[in-house]
């Protein structure tokens, strides 16, 4: 236990306790209590009416005599417990994660003030050997056939579409009205407007391409389809949902020539294989990025799962607190209540946190490692980057004084995050 005392003589002591606890005593002298009295019978003397006398006019003796002493005490003690809990804090050197559990000895005026805070705080990282890290480098070539499918893309956007009078086969367009249904809700289209629709299995949802060959102009049809289970709405991912078609023509797609006049055609050199050249460097260009991307999630996960973190309890329920809320406000927005959510999916609020609690831990340990990576290697951030970011993010937003603090906080942690992460791939690919 260790006893340190500020400028204000305010004693705290800390005590660390298992499971990444500690334990604050606090202890402000009777002066500061005195002066909490006095700025509380100030504060409930403007909302007493005592007779003679204006709101605020009141001598405190009297307003005391008024309201209790109980009620005085009250008033006093919620103003000065959070200012003295957070001077503690920044005196301790202590960063909670969570809400303290206090305990106020009795306040009495001419003693000492005292309370106990006792918190959950950041867990202890060892990161252990990590400049021994080591990930496969990806290194993805572009092949003839990745360069066939870009150029048949450029000619289907360049092709020409010509009503027939058949059925429908794979690779025409129809010109319909597509409405898809569950239940009474509208998922997606309108009746009353029609739209070019590619039958092409690759780009439609399964099963839907299938259903819609052999259609002709005129022609209606109704049935039902299975969405996957990587479908973008994930309250809708594996529903069964209604579909109702109605064809107003088929067309068929006239491709341009497989010649050099794709090229003048498409601006990019002048003869098909000046195209492909194009073509094969901007792919080249998006694989060398993918493989970023790659080598740096396997380094993240490398370091996350190398890292020996003990993680309190409280701070995976927040987090799953957190990712519960952010999936409240995303169904809010498409006009879903998260209630509802639950009953299409056939879930409960337990069972959902639940599914979360392994992507909580994950990232709670992922965070934790590149934060103390980031103080191993001694990154530092650049506070003109930090308010370059800041400002980026609070664009058309107006924020109180609070908000700005913490999202300039939220900021620097990032961008060191960030600086933590671009070092690991340099660690992992042997580079210092």
């Amino acid at each position: 236990m260790s006893t340190a005392t500020t400028p204000a003589d305010i004693a705290v002591a800390v005590e660390r306790q298992p499971d990444s606890r500690v334990q604050l005593r606090v202890e402000a002298p009777a002066s500061e209590l005195e002066a909490a009295i006095s700025a509380a019978l100030r504060r409930l003397s403007g909302r007493v009416r005592l007779p003679g006398f204006r709101p605020g006019k009141a001598p405190a003796a009297m307003v005391e005599r008024a309201v209790g002493w109980d009620a005085v005490r009250q008033e006093a003690v919620d103003a000065l417990l959070p200012d003295l809990y957070t001077r503690a804090l920044d005196q301790a050197g202590v960063q909670p994660v969570d809400d303290p559990q206090l305990d106020l000895q009795p306040v009495e005026r001419g003693q000492p003030f005292v309370f106990t805070a006792t918190v959950t705080v950041r867990p202890a990282v060892d990161l252990r050997d990590y400049r021994g890290l080591r990930v496969d480098v990806p290194a993805t070539a572009v092949t003839d056939e990745q360069v066939d499918e870009m150029i048949e893309e450029l000619r289907r956007r360049n092709s020409e579409l010509r009503d027939v009078e058949r059925p429908a086969q794979a690779g025409d367009v129809l010109r319909s009205s597509l409405v898809m249904r569950r239940g009474e809700d509208v998922l997606s289209g309108d009746e009353e407007q029609d739209r070019d629709l590619d039958i092409d299995r690759e780009r439609l949802l399964p099963g839907l391409a299938d259903a819609l060959i052999g259609l002709e102009a005129g022609a209606q049809r109704s049935f039902q389809l299975t969405l996957p289970e990587d479908f973008s709405r994930e309250e809708l991912r594996g529903a069964v949902v209604d579909v109702d078609v109605s064809v107003s023509a088929v067309r068929e797609r006239i491709l341009p020539p497989l010649d050099d006049s794709l090229a003048a055609l498409d601006e990019h050199g002048s003869t098909l294989e000046e195209l492909r050249a194009y073509y094969r460097e901007r792919l080249e260009e998006v694989s060398a990025e993918r493989d970023r991307e790659a080598l740096e999630a396997s380094a993240l996960e490398a370091l996350r799962d190398h890292v020996a973190i003990e993680l309190p309890e409280s701070m995976i329920e927040r987090e799953i607190d957190r990712q519960v809320a952010d999936l409240d406000v995303r169904l809010q927005s498409m006009g879903m209540p998260l209630d509802r959510y639950l009953e299409y999916t056939g879930t409960t609020v337990e069972k959902l946190r639940g599914e979360r609690r392994e992507g909580a831990v994950q990232r709670l340990r992922l965070e934790l490692a590149l934060d103390a990576l980031a103080e191993a290697e001694g990154i530092e951030v650049d506070e003109t980057a930090v308010v370059r970011e800041e400002q980026r993010l609070a664009e058309g937003r107006k924020l109180t004084a609070q908000q700005r603090r913490r999202l300039h906080q939220g900021t620097h942690v990032d961008l060191a995050r960030r600086g933590a992460g671009e070092r690991l791939v340099e660690i992992v690919r042997g580079d210092g």
